[in-house]
């Protein structure tokens, strides 16, 4: 109790020279305990980011190759990629998932719409395909496995204002203006038609008929004859002139994707495709992010380097300046033990006040120092945006992901034990060089040398 005591005493006798070890142990924790918001807030955020774009793979047409081949070959057309490919490419053993999708140009005869209809059937002939009949489309419908979990709906360009989303094959979701202009509400039914009359087969298509299971809105009012669905009629040959399943992959482990590449050969696919992850979002998005991570850690580093530093130097003038009070305690018979004892513990209480105060002006300042790094890190990266050179056939645009423009600086438990580790480490090493200063000269030399 007297050690305590004493120690508590002595914080307030040498007030001056304590304040200065203080004001460094409150700057050493303050700095590090924004370096180490920023760094864990960036990391985390980077680590989920990373691991959701790593995963989604994206199948490119390979552009110089195609046009390498072009030039040898003027009627050279770029293989396509088949259902029955895509079906086996999603039974690789490193695909997690796949979500498919489909598309068609459709007609309906019994609707209106903001523009009058042709119904006159036109020919036409595309490169290595017959002759087809079709008319100029006024629906498109859009199917998807879930709708639910199309980008337009996620990001909320589009949104789900009545009934619910598709179930069955037969289902779809129609805007709210085409619903107005109609007198169409849930549970009606309306029948579409692909624009052609007939698929590659010379089959006469047939009409597909939907029942309403919602009504969504669409900020743009140029997008309102868009119908969503699930793909199953828009993959089959009896509605479709050409159907046309669209896959987006999903690999369990982003360090596969060579493995999988292998697979989609072995699959069918043409090597004139390419199969990589997204690059374009990482380079964008996620790159400044994880170099705020590294300038967070390297400024960690410095301020503990320095800090430490500091601290020992003044905590070696400092015990010059004890050595006469070392030396009586000494010869009164205290134990060494318990001078170091007591030193520890006036360094630790300093310790503790500066501790808490650092959290608190730490955490303040973490905000707006993440806000700033991270708005110089988006306003560089902005004026070198990379551009794709590739045609993304399947998994959609790597673009289309959500760029990171906010980190909340949360001081979090973590935090707290990391920045109370570095105070006791603080601590120890600063009582560990006093002490061994002190101890190092007997007691009546130091009375002898004060005389």
């Amino acid at each position: 109790m007297y050690i305590l005591k004493n120690a508590f005493k002595n914080i307030f006798q040498n007030a001056g020279r304590n304040l200065m070890i203080a004001v460094i142990f409150l700057l050493v924790i303050t700095m590090s305990c924004v370096a180490i918001i920023v760094r864990d807030n960036t990391d985390t955020i980077a680590k989920n980011y990373k691991s959701q774009l790593s995963t989604q793979v994206f199948i490119e047409e390979d552009y110089w190759r195609i046009s390498k081949e072009m030039e040898n070959n003027d009627s050279f057309l770029t293989p396509g990629i088949s259902n029955e490919t895509v079906r086996k490419m999603a039974k690789s053993k490193y695909i997690k998932k796949v979500e498919y999708a489909a598309t068609m140009e459709a007609i309906a005869d019994d609707l209106k719409y903001k523009r009058p209809i042709e119904k006159r059937y036109t020919e036409m002939q595309r490169a290595g395909e017959p002759l087809e009949r079709a008319r100029i489309p006024y629906l498109y419908i859009s199917g998807f496995d879930n709708v639910k979990n199309a980008k337009v709906f996620q990001n909320r360009q589009v949104q789900l204002i009545e009934g619910k989303y598709p179930e069955a094959a037969n289902d779809a979701l129609i805007s709210d203006e085409l619903a107005k202009m109609n007198d169409l509400k849930v549970g009606d039914s309306f029948q579409a038609k692909d624009i052609h009359d007939k698929n590659l087969n010379g089959k006469t298509l047939q009409e597909m008929t939907y029942k309403i299971s919602g009504i969504y809105h669409n900020d743009d009012t140029n997008a309102y004859a868009e119908v969503f669905t699930k793909t199953d009629n828009l993959i089959n040959e009896e509605y479709a002139y050409k159907p046309l399943l669209q896959g987006t992959f999903f690999l369990s482990d982003p360090n596969d994707l060579e493995a999988f590449k292998k697979d989609a050969m072995q699959a069918g696919l043409s090597d004139y495709y390419n199969v990589k992850t997204d690059d374009i979002a990482y380079n964008a998005f996620i790159k400044p992010i994880e170099q705020m991570t590294g300038i967070a850690n390297i400024f960690l580093v410095v301020v503990l380097v320095l800090g430490t530093t500091i601290l020992l130097l003044l905590s070696m003038l400092a015990i010059r300046e004890r050595k006469y009070e070392i030396g009586v305690l000494r010869a009164m018979g205290m134990k060494k033990s318990s001078i170091v004892l007591q030193m520890l513990l006036e360094s630790l209480m300093i310790m503790v006040v500066c501790l808490i105060l650092g959290l608190v002006i730490g955490s303040l300042l973490a905000q707006p120092v993440t806000d700033m790094m991270l708005a110089n890190k988006l306003a560089s990266q902005s004026g070198g945006n990379i551009m794709n050179t590739g045609n993304t056939v399947m998994g959609g645009l790597a673009t289309d992901n959500a760029p990171i423009t906010h980190i909340n600086a949360v001081l979090g438990a973590a935090t707290i034990a990391q920045l109370s580790a570095i105070a006791v480490l603080l601590v120890v090493l600063a009582s560990a060089v006093s002490s061994f200063y002190a101890m190092k000269f007997e007691p009546m030399r130091i009375l002898r040398e004060r005389n």
